[in-house]
């Protein structure tokens, strides 16, 4: 006799399910600043990454890193292309010589503020459907939601 599974696991819609949602609107704005990016030869993420550095600039690879929610091998690769572009530049961390701080360069600067009309273009493509009260609702539960201690969430499963 086979093994049964529950019976909510029958009403079960991966579909329907808030992560999978929360992907497939991500999926969905990535191809859209994609689209609005490819004419300056930037993908979404290197953008991304001039986003971080033009609001705090002299950051550690790995402060990017925990800022911009990406690994760090991901992370060295992508800042290896933006300085190959000579768009960011390393330096050496005076506080801690081991580390290095990454900042923009007047390129960089540059190319974030020719992006940034492209970003705002697909951002009103992606969110057209809400209005503004319910984008800036979406954006706090969000936040609330990644504000929320990890293993607290961990401990309630």
């Amino acid at each position: 006799m086979g093994r049964q599974l529950p019976e909510t696991a029958g009403q079960f819609s991966l579909e329907a399910s808030l992560g999978f949602l929360i992907y497939r609107v991500h999926q969905r704005a990535l191809a859209l600043l994609r689209r609005q990016l490819e004419p300056t030869g930037l993908t979404p993420q290197q953008f991304g990454v001039l986003a971080l550095l033009h609001a705090n600039n002299d950051q550690r690879q790995a402060e990017l890193c925990a800022r911009g929610a990406t690994d760090p091998n991901t992370m060295v690769g992508l800042v290896d292309r933006l300085e190959a572009m000579k768009l960011v530049r390393r330096r050496r961390d005076p506080a801690d010589r081991r580390a290095h701080l990454v900042c923009l360069t007047a390129a960089g600067r540059r190319a974030f503020y020719r992006c940034l009309p492209r970003y705002r273009r697909a951002a009103k493509r992606c969110w057209m459907a809400l209005s503004g009260s319910e984008r800036q609702h979406l954006r706090r539960l969000l936040l609330k939601v990644l504000a929320a201690p990890l293993e607290a969430a961990m401990l309630s499963s």
